[in-house]
């Protein structure tokens, strides 16, 4: 075979070669372009999310922010939708802002609702299982369930839906944490267990933190909010003590009769 026929021969050969190493190198470009596109995109989602509230670092073990120094007495809130702010660590003072009402059930098995509360104020306090603080906050509680009682207060805790089976079981493993937490002081006068719905749970906190309280009049108007109990006893107190003066002095009013 003469030298010209085999170089023909080779010509198709070397251009098939030519040409699939020319394929290869054009998708790995694209396989590169498509990867570096994807990991931009990731970076501007991760960069754009807002930072969450501390919920898993509360329920993994490390208690809720208390309120910096000089904020116990609260600031202004025109909205319920400022129940949040406690999830923050900033109390928050109402100026008689109505409760959102929503069902829970009650240690009984039965629906009740924050609107059936109304006639006494009552402090509600949302916990979740696993959360240290809550863990924490509950024998604070019951330590000074006689202070808060004293101002005519009722404390109601409630499971944040979603943390808890529904209905009566859930409200079982609820006070099997608040008793793992601080033995049968749980159980006393004053001081009821309940399971929230998914509605009253959005309502009063919406971010899901656990360890939130609201302290609502005897007239179904929110009065203070805040979360850790244990962090924040000396301002719930504070609070729960202006609630019943507000009371005594309105009811002297209403029952006061003009001298001749």
């Amino acid at each position: 075979m003469s030298e010209g026929t085999a170089g023909r021969r080779a010509r198709p050969r070397l251009a098939l070669a030519l040409s699939v190493v020319l394929l290869g190198a054009c998708a790995y470009l694209v396989v590169g372009q498509v990867l570096a596109a994807r990991a931009s995109s990731s970076l501007r989602s991760a960069t754009s999310v807002p930072a969450r509230t501390p919920a898993a670092t509360t329920r993994s073990g490390t208690a809720s922010q208390p309120p910096a120094a000089g904020t116990g007495g609260g600031t202004a809130a025109t909205s319920p939708s400022s129940a949040g702010s406690a999830a923050s660590g900033t109390a928050a003072t109402d100026q008689g802002t109505p409760a959102p009402n929503g069902q829970y059930t009650t240690e009984a098995g039965t629906t009740a609702t924050i609107a059936s509360l109304r006639g006494e104020p009552v402090l509600v306090w949302f916990v979740a299982g696993g959360c240290a603080s809550c863990a924490a906050s509950i024998p604070a509680v019951a330590a000074h369930l006689a202070e808060i009682r004293a101002t005519g207060v009722r404390v109601l805790t409630l499971g944040l839906y979603g943390d808890f089976s529904t209905g009566g079981k859930g409200v079982a493993s609820l006070l099997a944490f608040g008793r793992s937490a601080a033995g049968s002081t749980v159980e006393r006068p004053g001081w009821s267990w309940g399971m929230a719905s998914r509605q009253l749970s959005v309502a009063y906190d919406p971010f899901g933190v656990p360890d939130v309280y609201v302290l609502i009049g005897p007239h179904g108007t929110l009065r203070y909010r805040n979360s850790a109990p244990v962090s924040t006893m000396r301002q719930l107190l504070a609070a729960a003590r202006r609630v019943r003066q507000r009371l005594t002095v309105a009811t002297e009013a209403a029952t006061s009769v003009p001298c001749c």
